[in-house]
């Protein structure tokens, strides 16, 4: 026997009914077999529903060759009681209808020529490891993590997420695999990544022997003082006098002491290594200083040396010898 066909034209809402009674539509149910047609998109649920009353193990089959659009939970494709899979609804499928006796069982089938497995025909956690390729995990398929977050192994083995705040790092911990914690104690972090050493956090034990150059230190702690005594008692005692400079250094001022009062004006007058008179060097001790005072100066420029330099001192009289100075060289070591 040839079978018919029975042809339903989608609606964008509403009800079709297919007749299931035996006892009052028998001549419809002879040919039990339906198609649905038609390209909609549902403003409303669509529902082919089934009329009157079934008898166990009544079978109605459907294909569906209709292109509807739904809209899961909203304008939903209805078969017999059964939710087609939004995504099933835009496929030719197939929908069996059996009457268990108490309610119709729906199942539905692809069409092969479609050959595409959705999401809704996939059972919860029906994928397994073995079913997933080695690096086919991308980060665009992670569910979210929240913004500062990383992912590690926890005390029982599971991948868990871990909040990073603000100006923390990230350590070890036995107990739960990572914590984020502040840095505390003798230095602190920004999250810019600027280290601030806490104030008397470095202690001698931290500092490396031969570390702290003349450099770290303040100016006062790398002033130190060159004492030389002078004199103009005789005319051999009076010319040119050479010092060796043992370290790098700027002078910075020079001060001369009256130790035995000048018969007449004696100067001093100081060059660098290469000759040249430091400027603002030049002292004068005149007759008219008594023992005890004190004449100084500042030093400007062509007054910088580094270890090995020599600084030289020229003396002079205006007239008779006689008297004696002490030179206190006041140096800046570099």
């Amino acid at each position: 026997m040839v079978e018919q066909i029975k042809n339903l034209t989608a609606l964008n809402t509403g009800t079709l009914s297919i007749p299931v009674d035996l006892a009052t539509s028998a001549p419809s149910l002879l040919n039990n077999h339906f198609r649905v047609t038609g390209i909609v998109t549902l403003i409303g649920n669509l529902n082919i529903a089934p009329s009157g009353t079934p008898s166990t193990n009544s079978v109605v089959v459907i294909d569906n060759e209709a292109v509807i659009t739904a809209t899961a939970g909203v304008r939903d494709y209805i078969i017999f009681g059964k939710t087609v899979p939004y995504t099933i609804a835009l496929k030719n499928f197939r929908a069996i209808c059996i009457y268990n006796g108490s309610a119709w069982v729906v199942t539905f089938f692809i069409s092969t020529e479609d050959g595409v497995i959705d999401t809704d025909m996939i059972k919860d956690l029906a994928i397994t490891e073995a079913k997933v390729a080695d690096n086919s995990v991308t980060l665009a398929k992670m569910y979210e993590l929240a913004t500062g977050s990383v992912i590690f192994g926890n005390a029982s083995n599971r991948p868990t997420a871990l909040s990073v705040a603000d100006s923390t790092i990230v350590i070890g911990d036995s107990s739960t695999g990572l914590v984020s914690v502040a840095v505390s104690g003798d230095a602190t972090i920004a999250k810019t990544g600027a280290l601030t050493i806490a104030t008397s956090a470095v202690t001698t034990a931290k500092i490396a022997d031969d570390a702290v150059t003349a450099a770290k230190l303040d100016d006062d702690s790398n002033r130190t003082q060159v004492v030389i005594p002078t004199s103009f008692e005789s005319a051999g005692e009076i010319g040119v006098l050479e010092y060796k400079i043992c370290f790098p250094c700027t002078l910075e001022a020079i001060h001369a002491t009256v130790t035995k009062p000048f018969t007449s004006t004696g100067t001093h007058i100081f060059k660098d290594d290469t000759g040249t008179v430091i400027t603002g060097s030049q002292i004068d001790m005149s007759n008219a200083l008594t023992l005890g005072n004190i004449v100084s100066t500042t030093t400007t420029a062509n007054n910088t040396f580094v270890a090995g330099d020599v600084i030289k001192i020229e003396t002079s009289v205006s007239g008779a010898v006689g008297g004696r100075s002490t030179i206190v060289l006041c140096m800046l070591k570099s």
